[in-house]
């Protein structure tokens, strides 16, 4: 969760004025779908959610992207899956049900490979995308690559070995790829 702490870091320095916090929370409104029942589903800023959460902020920007409020709930979660709109997988890179995923922002898991894919993206890895659960490819692409022990008996050797692979042509395909 370095990303959650990085953010609620920004949030906390920035909650000692309103205004100011207004203003950062204004640039990054939380993009989301309304569901059955005028449910808002995030579908992506899910580290930012989660730091507000922390920092006890209670009110955000929303932004929404998509309004199925209408439609009955299967057909919800496959809409949402069809349109990139849902990443269902657990902390262990695993797929799971729709109902499995947390309902709230307190539930979410740490994840050690999407904490290193951000790791990556700020050290120069790869582009910043807009596309949702991006860096979740980053990390499902360095799951099977760096071993979980070896992130953590030593993240910063880790982070240099996941930029490494970030700029190789087996990382092509991903969103951000950056070429050396």
């Amino acid at each position: 969760m370095r990303a959650v702490a990085n953010k609620r870091e920004r949030v906390e320095r920035r909650a000692q004025e309103r205004k100011r916090l207004e203003r950062y929370l204004g640039k990054r409104p939380i993009p989301s779908v309304l569901g059955p029942g005028g449910e808002l589903f995030m579908i992506d800023h899910h580290h930012l959610g989660l730091a507000l959460w922390q920092a006890e902020v209670e009110t955000v920007f929303v932004s929404i992207i998509e309004d199925w409020s209408v439609l009955p709930v299967a057909t919800f979660w496959q809409q949402m899956e069809a349109q990139g709109r849902l990443h269902p997988f657990d902390e262990e890179g695993r797929r799971i049900k729709p109902q499995r995923l947390p309902l709230r922002l307190g539930g979410l898991r740490a994840d050690p490979y999407r904490d290193l894919a951000w790791s990556v993206r700020e050290a120069g890895g790869y582009d910043k995308v807009t596309k949702p659960y991006s860096e979740f490819e980053w990390a499902a692409y360095f799951r099977v690559r760096i071993g979980e022990r070896a992130i953590a008996r030593d993240y910063e050797a880790a982070v240099s070995r996941a930029v490494q692979l970030a700029h190789s042509k087996d990382a092509a395909r991903l969103p951000g790829y950056r070429a050396r």
